[in-house]
């Protein structure tokens, strides 16, 4: 019999205000809480399905319920669980991160250390995250900013046929640093120059995803044309030629959901610096668990997104901190250190 044993449930985590972005609108999010037990010591890990990757809460369960009850057993370092798991089938890329979270933060526990000191990590902070502002009427997305206003930089999401207005709309209100994310929603090359051309004089720092992860060869003469740097994320879930990534794009986006390892996620972080493609770590809609373990990524980044768990109103986990600065601060306790409510 397996000293370890697994369990899971889902998360209904709830957005503070419907979270809109050009491909649709979410009020719940379903996601999927890990709990990995051995020697009285319990590890959790959250898996943040996405329906633009085919996932959802049901297949993360079915996953996790064909896991053999032996399959940890010879487990003894991230990197061993990581070939292990990379031997099974590929989807699913969010359950197998919220397995790897769970068995590294009961690994942690079980050291009495924590997890971002046994990974050396470079600093116990992340570069400042942005905060995301929605899609909504611009009356809605000026109020939102005016309540970010402590934040040094928002994430706009754009991709819609208003996208100059709204800029204009949170221009009125606000002169933070702007991050676009148009989450692929400029389907042509005239438009999104068009959208660039403007947005290149309103304080923005970069374009996330400007187009369809399909259309390789217009990405390649946009990043070409464009003044601003262009980001990776929907093009980029970890299984790309590098080389055509860095064609296309300055920058990747890092989303442990979408990649499925945080050990997976470190090499690409050095395959991207190979290249000189700068570092994002992103997330999708996650609780301050899933958050903490894409801040231990961020500590080697150039920018975090690591905003998910700010945006829910019930936020199950503590642990992380936000600075002055609201750099993201990992905790002192062992393991990921977050603890539920």
């Amino acid at each position: 019999m397996s000293r370890f044993k697994l369990e899971f449930e889902k998360l209904e985590l709830m957005p503070s205000h419907p979270f809109t972005i050009a491909r649709g609108t979410k009020e719940t999010v379903p996601n999927v809480l890990v709990k990995l037990t051995a020697d009285g010591i319990t590890g959790l890990g959250e898996a943040g399905p996405n329906s633009r990757y085919n996932e959802d809460a049901e297949g993360v369960i079915s996953f996790l319920e064909r896991l053999p009850d032996t399959f940890f057993d010879e487990v003894n370092s991230a990197e061993v669980l990581w070939e292990k798991l990379q031997r099974i089938d590929q989807s699913v890329q969010s359950a197998k991160a919220a397995v790897e979270m769970a068995w590294l933060d009961w690994w942690g526990k079980s050291q009495g250390q924590r997890l971002w000191k046994l990974w050396d990590a470079p600093s116990q902070t992340t570069p400042p995250t942005s905060f995301t502002i929605g899609l909504d009427d611009i009356d809605l997305m000026q109020q939102k900013v005016e309540g970010a206003k402590d934040y040094p930089i928002l994430k706009v999401k754009l991709g819609t046929d208003r996208d100059i207005e709204i800029i204009k709309g949170i221009r009125e209100v606000s002169d933070q640093v702007i991050r676009i994310d148009a989450n692929e929603g400029w389907e042509d090359l005239d438009t999104a120059k068009q959208q660039i051309r403007f947005l290149a004089d309103q304080n923005v720092e970069f374009i996330e995803q400007p187009m369809p992860a399909s259309c390789k060869e217009k990405l390649i003469q946009l990043k070409q044309w464009s003044p601003l740097p262009i980001i990776a994320d929907e093009s980029f879930v970890g299984r790309e030629y590098m080389d055509e990534i860095a064609d296309q794009f300055d920058g990747i986006n890092i989303k442990l959901q979408k990649v499925g390892s945080l050990v997976e996620a470190s090499k690409l972080i050095d395959k991207a610096r190979e290249r000189n493609l700068e570092v994002m770590i992103g997330c999708m809609i996650e609780s301050s668990l899933g958050i903490s373990a894409g801040a231990l990524l961020g500590t080697w980044a150039d920018y975090v997104d690591l905003d998910g768990h700010l945006l829910i109103s019930n936020d199950p986990f503590s642990g992380l901190m936000l600075t002055d600065e609201k750099r993201i601060k990992l905790s002192n306790l062992p393991g990921l250190g977050v603890s539920r409510n």
